[in-house]
């Protein structure tokens, strides 16, 4: 008689090591109902210890060895959807990650691992009214009446409502329960991530002609049904937003779901009251600083269909949303649409791969689009959309570009220039709002000694640690949060004449309020954000005029729109000009653009002044003129002379031991396989490398890293040699080393 066919069901798991990345086998016991896409809990390894994982396959069989049993199956609506799947083995494929790695990134933990919140509820039982307290003896009779008559006018309660509001105590909501008035029960509550985020009715304001014909041309490809892209590409000011939302207005009505990005969580707020003002409750958020509730119950809700328009950072490419119609991308030329954490993905090539899928549309949008974006609009790829002036005829900011060389030789230091001076007095007399950029954390940039020259520098990373005032003057380092109390001598050679070197944005506060005593000031940056909704309360106070200057990072310099803002400054703009990196020019003309662009919004005319050690560049005449055409064609040449992306790929294949002399001899072995399976195997790959070098910051948390840099064509060819050579390059058994390829990493 042969052995009756069980339930076999093959799962990944979603936390496995590349060499082990495969499908695991287990019986599902009879109790369980299994389906492809479904998070389940299993037994792994001799320890048998919990892993989660996604059931790939399930199929009957006779079992042709012994298998453990799984132990658990997660709700269907915790899990991935075939489109999510395909999601997965796309990005394995393209980028070189794992199976798990990728599901994790649309299953993060708290989906499978945070319970739902509940409460409990109170409800009137039928045939029941408040008069029904007259049956009940004792000195509560009055209050349980009012209780009564509550809940026959409000239907369900909270109990803790109940109990706030009239005093009633546990026992006394057991014993209407008793004697059958009121039922109370558990029910799952959703919480809500736009709790203390003002939502004010947003029926929208109606559109130029030059912004009718922008949203006649989306339609109308939309229309035509199909995956399609588009880049909308306007000037600051010229209103994409409203193009974007008219957009949403129609894919909506069509019964599809929209996906909105914004780059950075301090665009949210302001995104979320427009959205959430305009479509209700049908609106999710995501992004990194949700509680873990709060990112489970908005997976949860988007999974069972009942949010049309889902709002986030780049990590809401990733939505359980199923029938897509609009993909929106805003500024998309930001670079933190760009993962550099251990899934490298990029939100806009997952976003193309989606609307693949959903027969949808991809909507990029930017003053300043991405020369890749643009040279594919320019090729016909994407098609191209323009918005060439600024919605209701506001005028671009006039723009000074100040050499501040002079300044520096009259005042050694000086953050604030003459004439950035003179624009900012006259504002404040005029009570008008300025924005000042400085795109540096801390208050200087190191510390050394003036006797031995020693800098102090952090033990665990190859850079120097940033002096921070304020109460707790420190040294710290941005990196690895190393951080030590400022030394009253060198630690080095024990002198007591310590010189801090360079400027950070503390410092520029501090001028501000030396020259300014009178302004009020608010300041912006990583260092002044330590809650969820830290960035709503600065842009709030700044928007309701309670500051009169506002100073920040690159976070001030995108998307904001706050009408009474005629000034913005740019203190130090040569600071990412020169990075190595070649895009340093194009990062550094868009954030020029974009911060100028935030002034002069509304009736009132907006300047702006550049301050520079280099004013004869063309970065900066270009951006002050805001000509992005004759910046692109610039670019869009040296690119192609020195062939750089769109005209070929770059990758950058890192090593990183904290055995330093392991690292060197990785990296050598490394080098001489690639070399020689391009000689042989691979020959007919077309693969330029460079390296390896120690990466730009060598030492970062105690590991040192190397790498090596590739142009190469993307095809299927150099995809199975780079997937070979992370193969064959294990990871070291001690776990003190890895190896990673990006391939399209944010900076080189």
């Amino acid at each position: 008689m042969s052995a009756p066919k069980e339930t076999v069901v093959s799962v990944r798991l979603l936390s496995v090591a590349k060499a082990t990345d495969q499908p695991f086998d287990y019986l599902c016991p009879p109790t369980l109902t299994p389906s492809r896409g479904q998070v389940v809990r299993v037994p792994f390894g001799k320890g048998n210890r919990d892993r989660f994982g996604v059931i790939t396959d399930v199929r009957r069989e006779v079992p042709q060895r012994t298998l453990k049993t799984l132990r658990e199956i997660f709700p269907a609506e915790i899990g991935l959807n075939e489109e999510l799947f395909a999601l997965c083995r796309h990005l394995q494929e393209q980028i070189f990650c794992s199976f798990g790695e990728a599901a994790r990134a649309i299953l993060p933990s708290p989906v499978y691992k945070k319970n739902p919140r509940r409460i409990r509820v109170a409800r009137l039982a039928p045939d029941t009214g408040p008069e029904a307290a007259h049956d009940i003896r004792g000195k509560n009779r009055a209050l349980y009446e009012k209780v009564l008559t509550h809940l026959q006018l409000s239907e369900e309660t909270p109990v803790s409502v109940l109990s706030e509001t009239y005093g009633v105590t546990p026992a006394g909501l057991s014993l209407l329960e008793k004697k059958g008035m009121v039922i109370c029960e558990f029910r799952d509550e959703a919480r809500d991530p736009f709790e203390g985020i003002s939502l004010s009715e947003n029926s929208g304001q109606a559109l130029s002609p030059e912004q009718e014909a922008a949203f006649a041309a989306l339609k109308e490809q939309f229309d035509r049904g199909g995956a399609c892209a588009s880049l909308l590409y306007g000037v600051t000011g010229s209103g994409k937003t409203s193009v974007m939302l008219a957009m949403c207005d129609y894919v909506l009505s069509k019964g599809r779901r929209v996906l909105f990005l914004v780059p950075e969580i301090a665009l949210t707020g302001q995104s979320a009251t427009l959205l959430a003002g305009r479509y209700g409750t049908r609106v999710a958020i995501i992004h990194s600083a949700l509680s873990d509730g709060e990112r489970r119950d908005t997976y949860v809700a988007i999974r069972r269909g009942e949010k049309d328009v889902i709002l986030g950072t780049r990590s809401a490419v990733f939505a359980p949303a199923d029938n897509i119609g609009l993909i929106i991308i805003d500024e998309e030329q930001d670079q933190s649409y760009k993962s550099d954490t251990q899934l490298k993905y990029h939100a806009r090539d997952v976003a193309r791969f989606r609307c693949v899928k959903n027969d949808a549309m991809l909507l990029l949008a930017s003053a300043t689009p991405d020369v890749e974006s643009y040279y594919k609009a320019k090729s016909g790829v994407f098609s191209l959309v323009r918005l060439d002036s600024r919605f209701g005829g506001a005028q671009l900011p006039e723009v000074k570009i100040v050499d501040l060389r002079g300044d520096l030789r009259r005042t050694p230091g000086v953050l604030l220039g003459r004439v950035l001076r003179q624009e900012i007095a006259w504002n404040l007399e005029r009570k008008e709002q300025t924005i000042l950029l400085m795109n540096r954390r801390g208050y200087r940039q190191f510390l050394s000694c003036l006797k031995c020259g020693d800098v102090i520098r952090c033990p665990n990373c190859s850079v120097t640690l940033t002096v921070h005032s304020g109460a707790r003057r420190r040294l710290s380092c941005h990196y690895c949060g190393y951080t030590i109390p400022y030394p009253a001598v060198c630690p080095a050679c024990g002198d007591e004449h310590l010189l801090s070197h360079g400027a950070g944005i503390q410092q520029l506060e501090e001028e501000l309020n030396a020259v300014f005593p009178d302004a009020r000031v608010l300041r912006m940056d990583s260092d002044t954000l330590t809650g969820k909704k830290t960035h709503e309360d600065i842009l709030g106070l700044f928007r309701n005029r309670e500051a009169d200057i506002l100073i920040g990072t690159q976070m001030v310099a995108k998307g904001h729109n706050f009408p009474q803002v005629t000034l913005v400054g740019v203190v130090m703009a040569d600071t990412a000009l020169y990075l190595s990196d070649y895009r340093a020019g194009e990062h550094t003309f868009s954030l020029l653009t974009q911060v100028i662009g935030r002034a002069g919004r509304a009736d009132k005319p907006g300047r702006a002044v550049i301050q520079t050690l280099n004013p004869y560049h063309n970065v900066f005449s270009l951006a002050a003129a805001q000509d992005y055409e004759a910046f692109y064609e610039n670019e869009i040449s040296v690119r192609r002379a020195f062939l750089f992306p769109p005209f070929c790929r770059v990758g950058v294949l890192t090593l990183s031991d904290e055995d330093e002399a392991r690292l060197l001899i990785r990296s050598r072995e490394v080098t001489e396989r690639l070399k020689a399976y391009l000689a042989g195997d691979f020959a007919d790959v077309k693969l330029v490398i460079y390296g390896p070098f120690e990466a730009p910051i060598y030492k970062m948390k105690n590991v040192y890293r190397k790498r090596l840099i590739f142009k190469y064509k993307n095809d299927k060819r150099t995809r199975a040699l780079f997937d070979r050579i992370l193969t064959e390059t294990a990871d070291p058994a001690d776990g003190r080393g890895r190896v990673s390829l990006d391939t399209n990493p944010a900076l080189i």
